[in-house]
This record gives structure tokens, sequence and C-alpha cells, in this order.
């Protein structure tokens, strides 16, 4: 992982979806911390997707040195878009119920916080992969199969369980029979798997959402590689096998003969530049939360297109841990 650090700015774009923000003073707090800064900054408000992705282009040709967004992972995907291939830097303010890419970042969960990022006679940015399903960008995953009913219970259930929705599925299919489908995945168009499994998933980040649980320790939102998951069945044993896998115990574990020590009876995995999905039947597909094609997909990384403020301290010591 590498930071690189630039002055601070003179001209901040901040781009808002309302939606999240009814409880907080948004525009208060960042004037306050960007004028006591002496940053100059401007304001635009999303009405729909794709609006973020506009903004930041304006931005960019308005000479914006940073272009910072308020909202959830929609959001943020929304207005890097607009970003991908150049080197204005995204300040990520939070402000939705997920915020897994700052998670992943380590980021500032306080608004405040996070505008101090830029206070500073110097910040740190980090540049990131993006990965890209045909023209759809992804910053988290995409997936088919048990990830597409996931996504659709957090849509149901996320006033009441919240982040808690993708294990609440996962436990609760345990129970009965989960649907599972014929792979057939043609890895950086070298090798090709043929499995059947419950369901797929190509990672850009580990983070879920839940406590410090991720899909594997390993995942590297800078590596230039995307993680592809296979998860072959769903009952009691697969899961323990998996959550061993999401918290590293399975690395940590050296009897020989604990279940969680493999868990490539439940899961396998895989780490590539590009990946091609077909499945039998045809399977929707959730990138980021939103369903937007059948399979067959070819998946691919942009490494390193995204370049994202970071907090320093945080990252180093991030750094110093992988």
């Amino acid at each position: 992982m590498k930071l690189e650090t630039h002055h601070r700015p003179k001209l901040v774009h901040v781009i808002v979806n309302p939606a999240p923000s009814r409880r907080v003073p948004v525009l208060g707090i960042v004037n306050h911390v960007f004028r006591r800064a002496g940053i100059r900054w401007n304001v635009s408000v999303t009405h729909e997707f794709g609006d973020g992705a506009r903004f930041a282009r304006q931005a960019i040709e308005q000479e914006s040195e940073v272009v910072a967004v308020y909202g959830g992972d929609g959001t943020v995907k929304d207005v890097a878009t607009g970003l991908l291939g150049t080197d204005v830097p995204l300040l990520i303010l939070g402000g939705g119920t997920g915020n897994l890419v700052a998670a992943e970042l380590l980021l500032p969960s306080r608004l405040t916080d996070a505008c101090e990022l830029l206070k500073g006679e110097i910040f740190a940015t980090r540049r990131i992969d993006v990965g890209m399903m045909g023209d759809h960008p992804f910053l988290l995953r995409l997936g088919c199969g048990l990830e597409v009913s996931a996504v659709q219970a957090s849509r149901d259930l996320k006033d009441h369980v919240g982040k808690w929705a993708y294990i609440w599925t996962a436990l609760k299919s345990s129970h009965g029979t989960m649907p599972e489908a014929d792979y057939e995945l043609v890895l950086d168009g070298r090798e090709t798997i043929k499995a059947s499994g419950v369901a797929c998933v190509v990672a850009n980040v580990g983070t879920i959402g839940v406590g410090r649980l991720t899909l594997a320790p390993s995942v590297n939102i800078s590596d230039g590689k995307l993680d592809v998951f296979l998860l072959k069945r769903m009952d009691i044993e697969s899961l323990i096998q998996l959550a061993g896998k999401m918290t590293g115990l399975d690395r940590l574990i050296q009897d020989k003969q604990a279940d969680l020590r493999n868990a490539t009876h439940a899961v396998a995995h895989w780490q590539v530049e590009s990946v091609k999905i077909a499945s039998s039947p045809a399977l929707e597909i959730q990138v980021d939360g939103d369903l937007v094609g059948m399979t067959p997909q070819e998946i691919r990384v942009l490494p390193q297109s995204l370049n994202v403020v970071v907090h320093e301290r945080r990252a180093m010591r991030a750094k110093k841990s992988i």
C-alpha cells in the first residue's frame, strides 16, 4: 500500500445525498471545518442515481482539487464513477447505513472528523481498485445465488436487523434447502473451474459490515486483484467452516483434525484480474446491492483507478499489519 501526500486544497466540491442527512446538519458541519481551514467549497445535491457521477465530472471541469461525498455506499459509488481514472481525490464523508467502503479504508465515522482530514497543511490519499462488470463499476462486490437473496433480505429487514441481514439469511437457509447451480468460472482467461454451489461472489473489499467479519482477511482493496468465492453448500458444518475463514481462525488453528482449519469443503477462493461467470440455470447478479444483469458475465479489475483521501496514521498502522 502506497500513500500519496497533497497540499491542503483551495477548492472542494461536496456532493450530498439528502436522504440520510435528516438529523445531521451536514452543510453546517462542512462549512465550520472548511471555513476554519481556509478551504472554499461548493455543494451539489443528488436527486437520482447518476447525478453523483455528473456532478463529479463537472467539479473536475471547475478545477476542484477534491470531491467530497456525503451518503451511503451507493452514492459513494455514483460519485466515484465520475472520478475513475483521474487524479482528483475522493473524500468520503459517510452518511449511509452501510458505509462499507469507509470501513474498509478505516475512515472516520463522524462527519466532523472526516472533514478534518483536509484541514492540515498536507493530506494523504490511497489509490484503490475498482471492479467492472460490463459498464457497471463496483467498489464492494457482486454475486449471484445466496448473495442475491441476502441483498433482498437486507432491504426487507434493514429496519429490524440492519447489517445482520446477510448473516440472518445464511442462517435461515441452513435450515432448508438452498438451490444449487452449476457454475463455470474462467479465471484470468486460463483456468476453467466447473463446480456446483449455492453462491458465487466477486469481491473488491472483504468487509461485510458486521463487526470485524470479512469475506477473508486476505482480501485487499489495493492489490490489483479481485477475490472470487464459490460457496459450495449451505449447512451448519459449512457455516462453521465459513466463519473460520471470515475471522481468520482457519489460519491460526493448528489441530489437523479441526473443522475450522480447512474451509475448502464449504468455500473455494481464488484471486484474479478477470473472471467469466456462467451458470445453469442463469442467475440474477447483484452489483453493490443492485440487480443489474444475469449470468453469463465477464468481470475485471481496474487496478488503483480511484484516489481516496485516507486517515494517514490509521492507514500506516493498517499497512504494518498486512
